[in-house]
């Protein structure tokens, strides 16, 4: 795989979001840290984070706290691995850029799913072993997607970046109540309203801008998060399971719930019509009729 390749997977429309998010959160730190000093010791502990959790191990612990186990049974074995083998073999064979290897992990849900973490592994729900080959094999392939183009590699940056956020709004939160309880306690002293009135707006701005940020950097990051789910199906679509990756959208995996304009903002996946609509466009000649 070449530069080029890897720097187109990179770079595109889909990312945008995410790296938005990853400015804005620059942009946050070096405001918390206060100087370029501290703000790169940070960005090494960070770096140091992150490279934990692109190795193994940290593969291994993303699978320990969703419970993701190695398959047991034999013949689950000996029905999903070769059935994994033929989607990386469409992989090696219609595009240029694919996961080396692909490890098949199992999780206990009735529900038919599946999703990739880290740089090599995709789980399956049991309910997913209820489809036919077929259909099996191109839930798969969208996973096989997501590897390929490194989603679950940003989804681990995105990982280390919200610990660090969450842990400085955290402080931020235990400095406000601080500041109030001393300056709630400084007006019943003084018996001054005004101090009050100060401590309470301050309180209340200080809420209303950690919460408006948190908002707006997820708002960027779930937006490329949908449109890699559209890059995603693109990818199984082009290595031969559209059509039975868009059956499987329209009748055997659940859709995204909808309860208004601002939900469907703030979802990580588009809903099911829309995925199987942008196939529809790529050519694939699925129709529910």
């Amino acid at each position: 795989m070449d530069i080029w390749h890897r720097l187109g997977r990179i770079f595109r429309i889909s990312n945008l979001g995410t790296l938005i998010f990853f400015i804005l959160n620059i942009i946050f730190i070096y405001s918390f840290m206060g100087g370029v000093t501290e703000t790169s010791y940070l960005i090494i502990f960070y770096v140091i984070t992150v490279c934990i959790s692109l190795s193994p191990i940290g593969e291994w612990f993303l699978c320990l706290i969703i419970g993701a186990e190695n398959i047991k049974r034999t013949d689950i074995k000996i029905h999903v691995i070769p059935l994994a083998e033929v989607v990386l073999g469409a992989a090696h064979k219609n595009t240029k850029y694919h996961p080396a290897k692909v490890n098949i992990k199992i999780i206990r849900d009735d529900l038919p799913n599946a999703f990739a973490i880290g740089k090599h592994t995709i789980v399956i729900t049991n309910g997913l072993l209820k489809l036919s080959d077929e259909h099996v094999m191109a839930i798969i392939a969208h996973e096989v997607g997501h590897l390929a183009y490194g989603h679950t590699v940003v989804q681990l940056l995105i990982g280390g970046s919200n610990v660090f956020i969450s842990g400085c709004i955290l402080i931020i939160k235990i400095s406000c109540w601080i500041v109030t309880a001393i300056m709630g306690l400084f007006s019943l002293v003084a018996r001054s309203g005004i101090v009050g009135i100060l401590t309470t707006l301050f309180a209340g701005i200080s809420y209303a801008v950690t919460w408006i940020w948190v908002k707006l950097c997820k708002l960027f990051l779930m937006w490329s998060m949908r449109q890699n789910e559209f890059v995603a199906d693109e990818y199984a679509a082009k290595i031969g399971f559209g059509y039975d990756l868009a059956y499987a959208l329209d009748h055997q995996i659940c859709d995204v719930p909808r309860n208004g304009f601002l939900d469907a903002l703030y979802n990580t996946h588009p809903n099911n019509d829309e995925r199987i609509a942008a196939l529809q466009k790529l050519g694939v000649n699925y129709s529910r009729f």
